[in-house]
């Protein structure tokens, strides 16, 4: 599972937990700087968020390095927490910790994660936040199955054209199906596995899921290949760019007047 590739350099390690904690819905700035009674404090990534009508306030110390973060700086961060009050605190980095890091975070409100670990820790929060409505956005079952069961203007698209068009429709319709919507978010049980859900390429298995109809014929390769949940959006929304367009042509709507 992930939501964006590695980072490239420290600038982008900082871009990317930014961008994550943002479509987690917080309110997100990228090297704050506070006032303490030391000296100016400046922070990688400052996040906050209204809990209950209560801030939550947290931040973020990326660490882009190759060698793992020595104990050093979970003392440091543990001042500026105090100084700031911040409700948690987390160093990530896209090497490991120290064995002394680790220990001097027990008991703390702080937490050492990987470049892996911070996607995981939020994956849920942003898959309901951003990804899920995102999707079911960007996918629409507006068009009446009635109307595309009937339809024969084979003047104006070539049948094998409409085959390709409808066949598609009906695959993104049960890519939607695929991933639980966040109308559920109060029922557990729908998120369980929501971070296994790619590679569609591994889900189109019938022996894994008996109701799942779909085949890779209409769907492109590097669509239903791909593991990476942000590019898998971008790739949906270009397959829609192309598809809606020309069904837009064949007057397939619901007809609201009947």
């Amino acid at each position: 599972m992930s939501i964006l590739d590695n980072p490239n350099s420290w600038k982008q390690l900082q871009e990317f937990v930014a961008q994550i904690l943002e479509q987690c819905g917080f309110n997100v700035e990228i090297e704050k700087t506070f006032e303490s009674v030391r000296s100016d404090i400046e922070i990688d990534v400052f996040a906050e968020e209204i809990v209950d009508n209560r801030k939550y306030k947290i931040i973020c110390e990326c660490k882009y390095w190759n060698a793992n973060i020595p104990q050093l700086h979970v003392h440091a961060l543990r001042t500026v927490v105090n100084d700031i009050g911040a409700n948690t605190a987390y160093i990530i980095s896209t090497s490991n910790f120290q064995k002394g890091s680790l220990n001097s975070a027990e008991l703390t409100n702080i937490e050492l994660l990987t470049w892996e670990d911070f996607q995981e820790k939020f994956f849920k929060s942003w898959y309901i936040n951003y990804f899920s409505p995102r999707l079911h956005s960007i996918i629409t079952s507006k068009y009446d199955s009635e109307a595309i069961q009937f339809f024969n203007d084979y003047e104006l698209i070539s049948r094998d054209k409409f085959s390709y068009l409808i066949g598609t429709y009906y695959h993104l319709i049960e890519i939607a199906d695929h991933f639980p919507h966040t109308l559920f978010r109060d029922f557990s049980n729908f998120f369980t596995d929501i971070d296994k859900k790619l590679p569609l390429i591994e889900k189109m298995n019938p022996e894994i899921r008996e109701d799942w109809k779909l085949t890779g014929n209409f769907l492109p390769n590097e669509l239903i290949q791909e593991t990476n949940y942000l590019k898998f959006l971008e790739k949906i929304e270009a397959l829609t760019n192309s598809i809606y367009p020309e069904m837009d042509k064949l007057n397939l709507y619901i007809d609201d007047d009947v």
